[in-house]
């Protein structure tokens, strides 16, 4: 064989090579063009079962409630929800907790994106009535392990006060509760979701609110929790995308 005809094969192998890439490349640009997650709003009936004992509260741990997800602009969503719990706090063996979140996610691309949000809780007990603000931020992941769903990561950022002054008064500390929360969530048969969420957290007891703050004892405290929610949707499909869009049951 010359060496123009190992030259030209060696050319058109080059080529073949070339071009299966650029095809492959094509075919992946034109999927993720074209594949949208379910973008219509959503509605649900969440709940809650699991323990949260080294937080203070009897087992087990119990709630319910409903809540919203807003998508828009196909980048960003909304989330608010509110859910009630019965839970007994282990010193004053009663109580009932009432929350109220607010959150918001923008998405980086299909698969990254990140979440800044707020949780407003009230306690009651027989002992003491008590409110919290719990500011949070983190990263959300779209993923398919066990079907289409979502992972959350976000860190708890502590808030309220600790000090008494003469001109302001203080009758009940805030605990300073801060840390990571973890939760993972699958969607299943389009109208069910369930997962898991786990949290550590350092919190701090009640003292004097007139004694430096160093005196208080502060905790390490771990929570376990199931998900279970039922889905209601809203509206069509693919509002934000393309008339030949590919829609997935992703959200």
């Amino acid at each position: 064989m010359s060496i123009s005809s190992s030259r030209n094969a060696a050319t058109t192998r080059a080529g073949i090579v070339a071009l299966a890439f650029a095809s492959l490349f094509s075919c992946q640009a034109a999927h993720a063009q074209t594949t949208f997650s379910d973008d219509r709003p959503r509605f649900l009936l969440d709940s809650q079962v699991g323990s949260e004992s080294t937080l203070g509260y009897k087992f087990p741990s119990l709630s319910v409630g409903p809540s919203f997800e807003i998508p828009f602009k196909n980048r960003f969503e909304l989330q608010g929800g509110a859910s009630y719990s019965p839970d007994s706090k282990l010193i004053t063996n009663n109580g009932r907790l009432v929350d109220v979140t607010a959150s918001a996610i923008g998405f980086v691309n299909q698969r990254v994106g990140f979440t800044a949000g707020v949780e407003h809780g009230w306690l009651w007990t027989s002992e003491f009535d008590k409110k919290a603000l719990f500011p949070s931020a983190g990263v959300v992941l779209r993923n398919d392990y066990f079907g289409p769903g979502r992972f959350y990561l976000s860190y708890i950022f502590p808030t309220g006060r600790v000090s008494a002054t003469p001109d302001n008064t203080l009758s009940i500390q805030s605990n300073r509760l801060q840390g990571i929360t973890l939760r993972q969530e699958t969607r299943s048969f389009s109208h069910m979701r369930w997962g898991l969420e786990s949290g550590v957290y350092r919190f701090c007891d009640e003292s004097n609110p007139n004694e430096p703050p160093g005196s208080r004892r502060c905790h390490l405290g771990v929570s376990a929790l199931a998900r279970f929610s039922f889905e209601f949707h809203l509206g069509s499909r693919s509002r934000f995308s393309a008339p030949d869009a590919i829609d997935s049951d992703n959200f």
